[in-house]
Protein backbone atom coordinates (compact mmCIF):
# COMPACT_ATOMS: atom_id res chain seq x y z
CA UNK A 1 0.00 0.00 0.00
CA UNK A 2 1.24 3.32 -0.70
CA UNK A 3 2.61 5.44 1.70
CA UNK A 4 3.43 9.05 2.24
CA UNK A 5 6.37 10.24 4.50
CA UNK A 6 5.26 14.08 5.49
CA UNK A 7 8.08 14.55 7.29
CA UNK A 8 11.12 14.18 10.11
CA UNK A 9 11.12 15.62 13.59
CA UNK A 10 12.77 15.16 16.75
CA UNK A 11 9.70 14.52 19.18
CA UNK A 12 6.65 12.69 18.33
CA UNK A 13 4.40 15.72 19.83
CA UNK A 14 6.04 17.24 17.00
CA UNK A 15 5.06 15.13 14.01
CA UNK A 16 1.64 15.66 15.62
CA UNK A 17 1.54 19.21 15.82
CA UNK A 18 2.58 18.97 12.14
CA UNK A 19 0.24 16.82 11.26
CA UNK A 20 -2.70 18.80 12.66
CA UNK A 21 -1.44 22.04 11.01
CA UNK A 22 -1.50 20.24 7.53
CA UNK A 23 -4.94 19.24 8.53
CA UNK A 24 -5.94 22.83 9.21
CA UNK A 25 -4.11 24.19 6.50
CA UNK A 26 -5.11 21.49 3.36
CA UNK A 27 -7.92 19.91 4.43
CA UNK A 28 -8.79 18.60 0.88
CA UNK A 29 -5.29 16.78 0.44
CA UNK A 30 -5.31 15.08 3.85
CA UNK A 31 -9.12 13.98 3.76
CA UNK A 32 -8.22 10.43 2.49
CA UNK A 33 -5.21 10.08 4.59
CA UNK A 34 -4.71 8.52 7.69
CA UNK A 35 -1.62 9.74 9.93
CA UNK A 36 1.22 7.44 11.70
CA UNK A 37 4.40 8.69 13.67
CA UNK A 38 6.85 6.01 14.00
CA UNK A 39 10.38 6.19 15.97
CA UNK A 40 13.69 6.17 13.48
CA UNK A 41 15.32 3.48 14.99
CA UNK A 42 11.91 1.60 16.23
CA UNK A 43 13.01 1.85 19.58
CA UNK A 44 13.33 5.45 21.48
CA UNK A 45 12.08 9.30 21.21
CA UNK A 46 15.81 10.43 20.62
CA UNK A 47 16.30 9.07 17.38
CA UNK A 48 13.47 11.31 15.64
CA UNK A 49 10.46 10.54 14.42
CA UNK A 50 8.87 10.37 11.11
CA UNK A 51 5.18 11.92 10.56
CA UNK A 52 3.68 9.39 7.68
CA UNK A 53 0.48 9.18 5.92
CA UNK A 54 -1.41 6.14 4.23
CA UNK A 55 -4.12 6.83 1.67
CA UNK A 56 -7.33 5.35 1.98
CA UNK A 57 -9.64 3.84 -0.85
CA UNK A 58 -9.09 4.41 -4.30
CA UNK A 59 -7.13 7.43 -3.50
CA UNK A 60 -4.37 8.08 -6.32
CA UNK A 61 -1.26 8.61 -3.90
CA UNK A 62 1.20 9.41 -6.26
CA UNK A 63 -0.85 12.44 -7.65
CA UNK A 64 -1.80 13.67 -4.12
CA UNK A 65 2.07 13.60 -3.03
CA UNK A 66 2.69 15.96 -5.91
CA UNK A 67 -0.28 18.31 -5.38
CA UNK A 68 1.40 18.23 -1.86
CA UNK A 69 4.96 19.24 -3.29
CA UNK A 70 2.95 21.92 -5.46
CA UNK A 71 0.96 23.79 -2.81
CA UNK A 72 4.71 24.12 -1.18
CA UNK A 73 4.38 21.02 1.15
CA UNK A 74 6.96 17.94 1.14
CA UNK A 75 6.13 14.57 0.51
CA UNK A 76 7.87 11.12 0.16
CA UNK A 77 6.13 8.33 -1.72
CA UNK A 78 6.74 5.04 0.12
CA UNK A 79 6.24 2.11 -1.90
CA UNK A 80 6.16 -0.67 1.10
CA UNK A 81 4.32 0.24 4.59
CA UNK A 82 7.42 0.33 7.02
CA UNK A 83 6.52 -2.16 9.77
CA UNK A 84 4.93 -0.80 12.93
CA UNK A 85 7.97 0.74 16.09
CA UNK A 86 7.59 0.57 19.37
CA UNK A 87 7.06 3.57 21.55
CA UNK A 88 5.54 5.85 18.33
CA UNK A 89 1.50 6.15 18.16
CA UNK A 90 0.01 4.65 14.98
CA UNK A 91 -2.79 6.36 15.70
CA UNK A 92 -4.08 9.97 14.73
CA UNK A 93 -6.99 10.16 17.19
CA UNK A 94 -4.34 10.40 20.06
CA UNK A 95 -1.96 13.45 18.76
CA UNK A 96 -3.96 16.15 20.06
CA UNK A 97 -3.58 15.63 23.81
CA UNK A 98 0.63 14.82 22.87
CA UNK A 99 0.05 18.00 21.02
CA UNK A 100 -0.90 20.30 23.63
CA UNK A 101 1.53 19.32 26.33
CA UNK A 102 4.19 20.22 24.31
CA UNK A 103 2.68 23.40 22.43
CA UNK A 104 4.47 25.79 24.84
CA UNK A 105 7.65 24.05 25.15
CA UNK A 106 10.87 25.21 22.88
CA UNK A 107 11.96 22.38 20.36
CA UNK A 108 14.91 20.85 21.78
CA UNK A 109 17.81 20.52 18.56
CA UNK A 110 18.90 17.11 17.88
CA UNK A 111 22.33 15.96 19.35
CA UNK A 112 24.39 15.62 16.52
CA UNK A 113 27.54 17.34 15.33
CA UNK A 114 26.74 20.36 13.25
CA UNK A 115 27.81 21.02 9.86
CA UNK A 116 29.93 23.78 8.78
CA UNK A 117 27.56 26.27 6.37
CA UNK A 118 29.42 27.37 3.40
CA UNK A 119 30.29 30.98 3.91
CA UNK A 120 27.58 33.65 2.49
CA UNK A 121 27.47 36.38 0.20
CA UNK A 122 25.04 39.41 0.74
CA UNK A 123 22.32 39.86 -1.66
CA UNK A 124 21.64 36.48 -2.36
CA UNK A 125 19.79 33.30 -1.05
CA UNK A 126 21.82 30.88 0.62
CA UNK A 127 21.32 27.20 0.59
CA UNK A 128 19.59 25.54 3.52
CA UNK A 129 22.07 23.56 5.08
CA UNK A 130 21.92 21.58 8.84
CA UNK A 131 22.68 18.29 9.97
CA UNK A 132 21.06 14.16 10.01
CA UNK A 133 21.28 12.54 12.94
CA UNK A 134 22.31 8.94 11.95
CA UNK A 135 21.03 6.48 10.57
CA UNK A 136 18.42 8.54 8.81
CA UNK A 137 20.27 9.13 5.25
CA UNK A 138 19.63 11.78 3.43
CA UNK A 139 17.18 12.73 0.84
CA UNK A 140 16.42 15.28 -2.15
CA UNK A 141 12.79 15.60 -1.07
CA UNK A 142 12.76 15.12 2.16
CA UNK A 143 10.49 18.04 3.68
CA UNK A 144 8.24 19.19 6.78
CA UNK A 145 4.52 19.30 6.56
CA UNK A 146 4.79 22.43 9.23
CA UNK A 147 7.21 24.52 10.22
CA UNK A 148 8.13 22.76 13.46
CA UNK A 149 10.69 20.54 12.45
CA UNK A 150 13.97 19.88 14.26
CA UNK A 151 16.00 17.27 12.40
CA UNK A 152 17.36 19.08 9.14
CA UNK A 153 18.66 17.54 5.94
CA UNK A 154 20.81 19.12 3.42
CA UNK A 155 18.92 19.44 0.46
CA UNK A 156 21.19 17.90 -2.98
CA UNK A 157 20.47 19.39 -6.66
CA UNK A 158 19.16 15.43 -8.19
CA UNK A 159 15.59 14.01 -6.75
CA UNK A 160 17.03 10.47 -6.00
CA UNK A 161 16.08 8.77 -2.55
CA UNK A 162 19.38 7.76 -0.83
CA UNK A 163 19.08 4.27 1.40
CA UNK A 164 15.52 3.36 2.45
CA UNK A 165 14.10 3.81 5.64
CA UNK A 166 13.36 0.55 7.72
CA UNK A 167 13.85 -1.52 4.58
CA UNK A 168 10.93 0.44 2.75
CA UNK A 169 11.55 1.77 -1.06
CA UNK A 170 11.48 5.05 -0.75
CA UNK A 171 10.98 7.02 -4.27
CA UNK A 172 11.20 10.90 -4.34
CA UNK A 173 8.44 12.39 -5.93
CA UNK A 174 9.69 15.43 -7.53
CA UNK A 175 8.65 18.83 -7.46
CA UNK A 176 7.38 20.22 -11.28
CA UNK A 177 10.02 20.16 -13.41
CA UNK A 178 11.74 23.52 -13.71
CA UNK A 179 14.52 25.12 -15.58
CA UNK A 180 18.05 25.03 -13.43
CA UNK A 181 17.81 28.60 -11.36
CA UNK A 182 19.86 31.32 -11.97
CA UNK A 183 22.59 32.61 -10.03
CA UNK A 184 20.89 33.99 -6.64
CA UNK A 185 18.14 32.52 -6.84
CA UNK A 186 16.03 29.90 -5.07
CA UNK A 187 12.67 27.97 -6.14
CA UNK A 188 9.38 28.96 -4.19
CA UNK A 189 7.92 25.44 -5.35
CA UNK A 190 10.86 23.30 -3.69
CA UNK A 191 9.67 21.90 -0.40
CA UNK A 192 11.73 23.50 2.12
CA UNK A 193 14.41 20.82 3.61
CA UNK A 194 15.08 21.99 7.36
CA UNK A 195 13.89 24.34 10.13
CA UNK A 196 16.05 24.63 13.20
CA UNK A 197 15.17 25.32 17.03
CA UNK A 198 15.87 28.74 18.25
CA UNK A 199 18.93 29.02 20.69
CA UNK A 200 18.13 28.68 24.73
CA UNK A 201 19.93 32.12 25.54
CA UNK A 202 19.81 34.66 22.92
CA UNK A 203 22.65 36.09 21.44
CA UNK A 204 24.03 39.75 22.70
CA UNK A 205 22.71 41.70 20.25
CA UNK A 206 19.25 40.10 20.46
CA UNK A 207 19.38 41.18 23.94
CA UNK A 208 20.01 44.43 23.43
CA UNK A 209 17.24 45.46 20.60
CA UNK A 210 14.82 47.19 22.08
CA UNK A 211 10.73 46.33 20.64
CA UNK A 212 8.93 49.12 19.91
CA UNK A 213 6.17 50.39 22.66
CA UNK A 214 3.06 49.19 21.79
CA UNK A 215 4.17 47.61 18.81
CA UNK A 216 4.29 51.23 16.67
CA UNK A 217 7.47 51.71 14.87
CA UNK A 218 8.90 54.76 14.31
CA UNK A 219 10.18 54.71 10.37
CA UNK A 220 12.97 57.34 9.14
CA UNK A 221 13.47 58.84 5.62
CA UNK A 222 15.83 55.93 5.16
CA UNK A 223 12.84 53.51 5.59
CA UNK A 224 11.15 55.59 3.32
CA UNK A 225 13.19 55.15 1.08
CA UNK A 226 13.57 51.49 1.38
CA UNK A 227 10.35 50.66 1.42
CA UNK A 228 9.96 53.22 -2.09
CA UNK A 229 12.55 51.21 -3.43
CA UNK A 230 10.90 47.98 -2.74
CA UNK A 231 7.65 49.00 -4.49
CA UNK A 232 9.04 50.70 -7.80
CA UNK A 233 11.46 47.51 -8.32
CA UNK A 234 7.96 45.34 -7.88
CA UNK A 235 6.98 47.45 -10.94
CA UNK A 236 9.87 45.95 -13.11
CA UNK A 237 9.43 42.43 -12.15
CA UNK A 238 6.80 39.92 -12.62
CA UNK A 239 4.11 39.84 -9.68
CA UNK A 240 5.38 36.77 -7.71
CA UNK A 241 9.09 37.95 -7.49
CA UNK A 242 8.14 41.34 -6.47
CA UNK A 243 6.54 39.20 -3.30
CA UNK A 244 9.03 36.86 -3.16
CA UNK A 245 12.10 38.13 -3.02
CA UNK A 246 14.26 34.56 -3.60
CA UNK A 247 11.68 33.23 -5.96
CA UNK A 248 13.10 31.65 -9.25
CA UNK A 249 9.63 30.94 -10.73
CA UNK A 250 7.12 34.39 -11.60
CA UNK A 251 4.27 35.18 -13.40
CA UNK A 252 4.63 37.86 -16.03
CA UNK A 253 1.59 41.01 -16.87
CA UNK A 254 0.59 39.35 -19.91
CA UNK A 255 -0.55 36.13 -18.18
CA UNK A 256 -2.12 37.89 -15.19
CA UNK A 257 -4.08 39.87 -17.44
CA UNK A 258 -5.14 36.90 -19.70
CA UNK A 259 -6.43 34.78 -16.30
CA UNK A 260 -8.50 38.17 -15.22
CA UNK A 261 -6.60 37.88 -12.23
CA UNK A 262 -8.28 39.46 -8.99
CA UNK A 263 -7.20 38.24 -6.09
CA UNK A 264 -6.09 40.46 -3.53
CA UNK A 265 -4.29 40.06 -0.13
CA UNK A 266 -4.74 42.66 2.75
CA UNK A 267 -1.08 42.49 5.38
CA UNK A 268 -0.84 44.26 8.87
CA UNK A 269 2.56 44.63 9.95
CA UNK A 270 3.76 45.54 13.16
CA UNK A 271 1.81 45.63 16.59
CA UNK A 272 -0.03 44.31 18.16
CA UNK A 273 -1.30 47.38 19.91
CA UNK A 274 -4.01 47.07 22.89
CA UNK A 275 -6.90 49.08 21.01
CA UNK A 276 -6.10 49.72 17.21
CA UNK A 277 -5.34 46.02 16.28
CA UNK A 278 -8.48 44.98 18.00
CA UNK A 279 -10.19 47.61 16.07
CA UNK A 280 -8.85 46.51 12.69
CA UNK A 281 -9.82 42.72 13.50
CA UNK A 282 -13.30 43.75 14.40
CA UNK A 283 -13.64 45.70 10.61
CA UNK A 284 -11.86 42.24 8.81
CA UNK A 285 -14.62 40.28 10.66
CA UNK A 286 -17.68 42.28 10.49
CA UNK A 287 -16.71 42.86 6.41
CA UNK A 288 -15.74 39.07 6.05
CA UNK A 289 -12.19 39.72 4.96
CA UNK A 290 -9.37 37.01 5.78
CA UNK A 291 -6.29 38.92 5.93
CA UNK A 292 -2.23 38.20 7.00
CA UNK A 293 -1.00 39.56 10.12
CA UNK A 294 2.57 39.94 11.12
CA UNK A 295 3.23 40.88 14.57
CA UNK A 296 6.31 41.54 16.54
CA UNK A 297 6.94 38.41 18.21
CA UNK A 298 8.22 40.21 21.86
CA UNK A 299 5.06 42.50 21.55
CA UNK A 300 2.72 40.03 20.76
CA UNK A 301 3.75 37.54 23.60
CA UNK A 302 2.38 39.60 25.85
CA UNK A 303 -0.99 40.00 24.11
CA UNK A 304 -2.09 36.08 23.22
CA UNK A 305 -5.77 36.29 23.34
CA UNK A 306 -5.55 38.90 20.46
CA UNK A 307 -3.38 36.91 18.32
CA UNK A 308 -5.65 33.75 19.50
CA UNK A 309 -8.82 35.95 18.16
CA UNK A 310 -6.84 36.15 14.72
CA UNK A 311 -6.53 32.70 14.63
CA UNK A 312 -9.96 31.64 15.28
CA UNK A 313 -11.73 34.05 13.08
CA UNK A 314 -9.42 32.60 9.90
CA UNK A 315 -7.00 35.00 9.72
CA UNK A 316 -3.19 34.39 8.96
CA UNK A 317 -0.48 34.61 11.73
CA UNK A 318 2.95 35.58 10.04
CA UNK A 319 6.32 36.23 11.64
CA UNK A 320 7.85 39.68 11.46
CA UNK A 321 10.78 38.79 13.88
CA UNK A 322 11.47 39.43 17.69
CA UNK A 323 12.62 43.05 18.20
CA UNK A 324 11.66 44.45 14.47
CA UNK A 325 15.24 45.52 14.24
CA UNK A 326 17.47 45.46 10.95
CA UNK A 327 18.01 41.95 10.86
CA UNK A 328 20.99 41.92 8.32
CA UNK A 329 23.43 43.92 10.55
CA UNK A 330 23.27 40.85 12.79
CA UNK A 331 25.05 37.56 12.54
CA UNK A 332 23.50 35.30 11.75
CA UNK A 333 22.66 33.18 14.88
CA UNK A 334 21.05 36.29 16.21
CA UNK A 335 18.99 36.38 12.47
CA UNK A 336 18.00 32.70 13.67
CA UNK A 337 16.79 33.58 16.90
CA UNK A 338 14.47 36.36 16.09
CA UNK A 339 12.77 34.03 13.59
CA UNK A 340 12.40 31.06 15.56
CA UNK A 341 12.15 32.14 18.54
CA UNK A 342 9.02 34.60 17.40
CA UNK A 343 7.69 31.48 15.64
CA UNK A 344 7.72 29.53 19.31
CA UNK A 345 5.60 32.06 20.71
CA UNK A 346 3.31 32.41 17.94
CA UNK A 347 2.76 28.98 18.25
CA UNK A 348 2.21 28.55 21.46
CA UNK A 349 -0.95 30.88 20.86
CA UNK A 350 -2.43 28.23 18.32
CA UNK A 351 -1.00 30.22 15.17
CA UNK A 352 1.52 28.44 12.58
CA UNK A 353 3.59 30.83 11.02
CA UNK A 354 4.63 29.96 7.56
CA UNK A 355 5.58 33.49 5.75
CA UNK A 356 8.38 35.77 7.13
CA UNK A 357 8.65 39.80 6.76
CA UNK A 358 11.72 41.43 7.42
CA UNK A 359 11.42 44.32 9.52
CA UNK A 360 11.36 47.30 7.02
CA UNK A 361 11.59 45.07 4.43
CA UNK A 362 15.22 44.77 4.54
CA UNK A 363 17.08 41.45 3.53
CA UNK A 364 20.33 39.65 3.14
CA UNK A 365 21.35 36.42 1.74
CA UNK A 366 21.88 34.90 5.28
CA UNK A 367 18.42 36.29 6.65
CA UNK A 368 16.44 34.63 3.61
CA UNK A 369 17.96 31.70 4.24
CA UNK A 370 17.60 31.91 7.83
CA UNK A 371 13.59 32.14 6.82
CA UNK A 372 14.27 29.17 4.75
CA UNK A 373 15.49 26.94 7.00
CA UNK A 374 12.88 27.79 9.22
CA UNK A 375 10.54 26.33 6.63
CA UNK A 376 9.29 29.94 5.44
CA UNK A 377 8.85 31.89 2.87
CA UNK A 378 10.22 35.82 2.91
CA UNK A 379 7.61 38.08 1.89
CA UNK A 380 7.73 41.83 1.09
CA UNK A 381 4.53 43.43 -0.79
CA UNK A 382 3.45 45.65 -4.44
CA UNK A 383 0.88 47.95 -3.07
CA UNK A 384 2.30 50.61 0.08
CA UNK A 385 -0.74 52.52 1.43
CA UNK A 386 2.01 55.01 2.99
CA UNK A 387 -0.24 54.86 6.28
CA UNK A 388 2.73 54.65 8.36
CA UNK A 389 3.51 58.49 6.61
CA UNK A 390 0.48 59.77 6.41
CA UNK A 391 -1.66 58.41 9.02
CA UNK A 392 -4.41 59.92 7.27
CA UNK A 393 -7.57 57.96 6.75
CA UNK A 394 -8.55 60.11 3.57
CA UNK A 395 -4.95 60.50 2.14
CA UNK A 396 -4.89 56.19 2.54
CA UNK A 397 -8.14 56.15 1.23
CA UNK A 398 -7.16 58.74 -1.91
CA UNK A 399 -3.81 56.94 -2.72
CA UNK A 400 -5.79 53.25 -2.92
CA UNK A 401 -8.24 54.81 -5.72
CA UNK A 402 -5.39 56.36 -7.52
CA UNK A 403 -2.33 53.51 -6.91
CA UNK A 404 -3.97 50.44 -6.59
CA UNK A 405 -4.69 48.06 -8.80
CA UNK A 406 -6.63 44.33 -8.68
CA UNK A 407 -4.10 41.52 -7.52
CA UNK A 408 -1.86 42.99 -5.05
CA UNK A 409 -0.47 42.51 -1.79
CA UNK A 410 -1.04 45.58 0.18
CA UNK A 411 1.07 46.96 3.04
CA UNK A 412 -0.96 48.12 5.98
CA UNK A 413 0.12 48.30 9.69
CA UNK A 414 -2.03 47.32 12.38
CA UNK A 415 -0.88 50.42 15.09
CA UNK A 416 -2.18 53.27 13.76
CA UNK A 417 -5.92 54.37 14.30
CA UNK A 418 -6.07 56.09 10.77
CA UNK A 419 -5.50 52.63 9.59
CA UNK A 420 -8.27 51.43 11.76
CA UNK A 421 -10.58 54.42 10.67
CA UNK A 422 -9.94 54.04 7.02
CA UNK A 423 -10.35 49.89 6.27
CA UNK A 424 -14.03 49.77 5.65
CA UNK A 425 -13.56 52.24 2.42
CA UNK A 426 -9.97 50.79 1.80
CA UNK A 427 -12.08 47.35 1.25
CA UNK A 428 -15.19 49.14 -0.23
CA UNK A 429 -13.09 50.88 -2.74
CA UNK A 430 -10.81 47.43 -3.51
CA UNK A 431 -14.53 45.56 -3.67
CA UNK A 432 -15.56 48.25 -6.61
CA UNK A 433 -12.62 47.93 -8.32
CA UNK A 434 -12.97 43.97 -8.66
CA UNK A 435 -10.72 42.25 -5.45
CA UNK A 436 -11.51 38.69 -4.50
CA UNK A 437 -9.69 38.85 -1.15
CA UNK A 438 -7.95 35.77 0.48
CA UNK A 439 -4.98 35.45 2.81
CA UNK A 440 -1.27 36.21 1.76
CA UNK A 441 -0.29 32.06 1.68
CA UNK A 442 -3.53 31.51 -0.92
CA UNK A 443 -2.21 34.29 -2.95
CA UNK A 444 1.00 32.95 -3.36
CA UNK A 445 -0.54 29.26 -4.02
CA UNK A 446 -2.61 30.44 -6.45
CA UNK A 447 -0.02 32.80 -8.29
CA UNK A 448 1.53 29.18 -8.04
CA UNK A 449 -0.73 28.01 -10.48
CA UNK A 450 -0.24 30.20 -12.80
CA UNK A 451 3.17 29.29 -12.94
CA UNK A 452 3.15 25.44 -13.65
CA UNK A 453 1.97 24.88 -17.51
CA UNK A 454 5.24 27.28 -18.14
CA UNK A 455 7.44 25.19 -15.26
CA UNK A 456 5.89 21.60 -16.71
CA UNK A 457 6.94 22.62 -20.35
CA UNK A 458 10.13 23.97 -19.16
CA UNK A 459 13.16 22.14 -21.31
CA UNK A 460 10.64 20.20 -23.43
CA UNK A 461 10.52 21.23 -27.74
CA UNK A 462 7.94 23.22 -28.82
CA UNK A 463 5.55 21.44 -31.24
CA UNK A 464 5.55 22.92 -34.67
CA UNK A 465 2.21 24.73 -35.55
CA UNK A 466 -1.03 23.54 -36.82
CA UNK A 467 -1.04 25.84 -39.65
CA UNK A 468 2.17 26.13 -40.58
CA UNK A 469 2.86 26.73 -44.26
CA UNK A 470 3.66 23.41 -46.05
CA UNK A 471 6.97 23.39 -47.65
CA UNK A 472 7.89 24.71 -51.18
CA UNK A 473 7.65 21.56 -53.68
CA UNK A 474 10.07 21.60 -56.43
Amino acid sequence: MPVLQLGLYSRESDAWYAWESLQRRQPELTRDLKATVSFLDGKTESSGAVLRATAEGDVDAQRLCRRMVGAGFGCLLVEAQPPATGGASQNADASPARAAANAGSEPVPPASPALVSPPTVIGAPAPAVGTVPAPMPTTTQTAMAAPTVTVPVTPTANTTATAPLADATVRAVAPIPTMPPPSGTTSMLAPIASATAAPIVPPPSVMAAVPPLDGTVIYTEEDARTMADIEQHGRTKGRLRSVVPDSRIDVMPATLKREGWNLCALTFDDGPHRTVTRQILEVLNREGVRATYFPVGRVAQHQGDLIRDFVTSGHEIGNHSLTHSDLRVMPVEAQRYEVAETNRILRSFGANPVLFRPPYGRYSLSLLGVARNEQMNSVLWTVDTRDWKVRNADKIVEHIKTAAGTGSVFLMHSTYPSTAEALPRVIAELRAKGCEFVTLTQWLERMRELALPKIVNAGMPTPPAANAAPAARN
